[in-house]
This record gives structure tokens, sequence and C-alpha cells, in this order.
């Protein structure tokens, strides 16, 4: 068992790394799938590793100048609301709607990923120009986080690519500022609600963090539109893995 979970944890890490996903997406499903832990408490347990897998990740692709500090800080701290709010609420929510909202989730940021967009001629910058959207999309992110303990990367990066006009190795980086910021806020909503195992936790962690680097180095290497094939790729496996596990 300590080994699937640390598996698991360098599965969720390495993806967080390259995909700037919190890695919260995939350990979900396998957390509940491959670590046989009720989808409450897996919520929980991937809320804490997505602050450690963000973290190292952020710095990893701060260091390749990945960063975009002022867009990242106003979605970041939007997402604080949300996530609270989220996970609070996350405490009476039937375990059906959890897997509802996660498979559409998922399936919409698939979709969305999947319209071509030349990223490599998007130009960093235009963001700016509304200042108002980070803010709403850093809402919506929070909402997700606090609900599902996912962090929300894999609907953040999307939204930065096609909304905010970012360049997707930009988006990558960024958006684990967010997802640090969410996942810290609704950490207090899911203690507040229970449902935690601290073993699981550490063992988790053990396997994110090395790998986390790894993550980063590659996204690195890849061409703007791998790295999006990649994640819409991953989305729908997730996606067919679920509905094949009898979620629906």
């Amino acid at each position: 068992m300590v080994l699937t979970l640390v598996i698991i944890g360098a599965v969720g890490g390495f993806l967080s790394g390259l995909l700037g996903i919190g890695g919260g997406v995939v350990l979900l499903p396998l957390l509940v799938y491959g670590g046989q832990i009720p989808i409450k408490m897996a919520t929980s347990v991937s809320m804490v590793v997505i602050i450690f897998a963000s973290a190292s990740g952020m710095l990893a692709h701060g260091a390749r100048g990945n960063l975009d500090l002022s867009t990242g800080l106003r979605m970041g701290v939007a997402s604080i609301s949300g996530a609270l709010v989220g996970s609070l609420l996350s405490g009476v929510f039937p375990d059906a709607l959890f897997y509802w909202l996660y498979i559409s989730l998922v399936e919409a940021a698939a979709v969305v990923l999947l319209v071509p967009r030349h990223e490599e001629r998007a130009r960093h910058g235009d963001s700016q120009k509304h200042k108002l959207t980070p803010v709403f999309c850093g809402l919506f992110q929070g909402s997700v986080t606090g609900v599902l303990g996912i962090g929300g990367g894999f609907i953040v990066v999307p939204l930065m690519v096609y909304f905010l006009k970012m360049k997707i190795h930009k988006a990558v980086g960024t958006s684990l500022i967010v997802i640090l910021f969410s996942a810290v806020a609704g950490l207090f909503g899911k203690v507040a609600v229970g449902h935690f195992d601290i073993q699981t936790i550490v063992w988790v962690i053990v396997g994110v963090v090395p790998t986390t680097q790894t993550g980063a180095w590659a996204a690195q290497k890849a061409s703007p539109r791998i790295l999006r094939l990649i994640l819409a790729g991953l989305l729908i496996g997730i996606l067919v893995w679920a509905v094949g596990n009898s979620v629906l």
C-alpha cells in the first residue's frame, strides 16, 4: 500500500510540473481507484498534496522564466474566496455530485484544449487588457478546488491560453501560483469538515516532490502544441477511465 501511494504521488508530481495542473486531476482518481480511498477523504488528501506539488513546480518554472506574477497573484487572491466556500460546501455534498462535477469539468476542459489555436503566436501581455478577467477565472477555479480538492490547473491552463492569450509555457508555470493560493485556502475548509489521513498524505508527498522538478524540466523541452495535446489527451484518458469504472 505504501509503494502504491508513493507511485501515485510520483505520477501526480510529474504531471504537475509538466502541465501545471497541480496533479489533483490525476491524484483524485488514482487515490480512489488505485489507493481504494473514499472519495471525500481522497479530496482532502489531494488538497494537501497539491500544496507541495504546486510550490515545488512553481519554483522550478520560476527558475526558467515561466511565471507571470501579476496575473498569477490576481487570480490566486480571487481563488481564495471560491476555495473557502467550495470546501465548506463539500462537506454536505453527496458523493454522487462529486463524481458528476468531476466528469463534467474534465470533459469541458478536454474539449476546449482540442480547439485549434496557435499558442506560439499568442502575445504575452494581452491578459492585461481586461483586468477583471483573471479575477473571474480565479473565483471559478477556486470553487472547483474547494469542492473537489483537485487544484483546478486543468481548468486554469486552458483559460489562460484561450482567454488571457498567454503562451502555454507561461500558463503552465503561472497556473501553479493560482493553484497554491486556492489549495491553501481550501485546506482550511477541508480541516473544518474533517476526512484527513496523515499517513496517506505523507507517503503521497514523498512521491510528489522530486518528480515535480523532473516534469518542469520536461515541459521546458516540449513545444506548445505538444503540451496542449498531452494535456487534452490526459484528460480524455481520465474521462474514459472514469466512465469505464462506472463513475456514471
